[in-house]
């Protein structure tokens, strides 16, 4: 079935993978304060994970569907992908602290946590601009506040990192944590992309 033109299909659709994303990050922030029971998040994060994947794939079969998109067809599709990497990313590091056997909470997890939180709030904010298709202050404020996130993710890192390879030496733990780590400050940069990219479809659209 093709959609009429100007049809809201898509900003359903995307708003049901912002649900996503919060269910996840409420998963990660219950990780991170729990520290234990890692099979039962990893379980947890990877059916949100599943149902995120569905409504990207809804997502693309009505790209493939549809005659008139209400934007850029190349927009929709990078919009997409990059909401899936955060919800991906998000599930990698909770699988992978149980996968890698983490005993002990490195610090970055506890700082990171807040930040991803915002990350995702933030999003619901970006969306709703989205959905005006109008460049607004409420649009401006939340793209300063999602790169005032990426910044501080950034400096988290680089302590992190520094602190990893002064703190630890066998190099298999290193190896693992610094995976880890690199998950953590991908989340913050893919969480920049998509405010980027939502901003991108404002202005064309203005």
């Amino acid at each position: 079935m093709r959609f009429l033109p100007k049809q809201d299909n898509f900003f359903v659709l995307f708003r049901g993978v912002s649900t996503d994303l919060q269910s996840i990050v409420t998963v990660f922030r219950e990780f991170s304060d729990d520290f234990s029971d890692f099979e039962n998040y990893s379980k947890k994060a990877k059916d949100i994970e599943h149902s995120a994947d569905q409504k990207i794939h809804d997502i693309i079969s009505a790209l493939n569907k549809t005659f008139i998109t209400p934007f850029d067809r190349e927009d929709i599709y990078m919009l997409a992908s990059n909401l899936d990497d955060i919800v991906d990313l998000i599930e990698n590091v909770i699988q992978n602290v149980y996968l890698f056997n983490v005993k002990e909470k490195i610090p970055a997890i506890t700082a990171f946590t807040p930040l991803i939180s915002a990350g995702a709030d933030n999003i619901e904010k970006l969306m709703a601009c989205l959905e005006k298709q109008k460049y607004t202050k409420e649009l401006m404020d939340a793209k300063i506040y999602m790169h005032k996130l990426e910044d501080q993710g950034d400096e988290i890192f680089s302590n992190a990192l520094r602190d990893l390879f002064t703190d630890h030496h066998d190099p298999v733990e290193i190896i693992k944590l610094k995976d880890i780590l690199e998950r953590l400050e991908r989340i913050m940069d893919k969480y920049q992309k998509v405010s980027d990219i939502i901003e991108g479809i404002i202005v064309k659209s203005t």
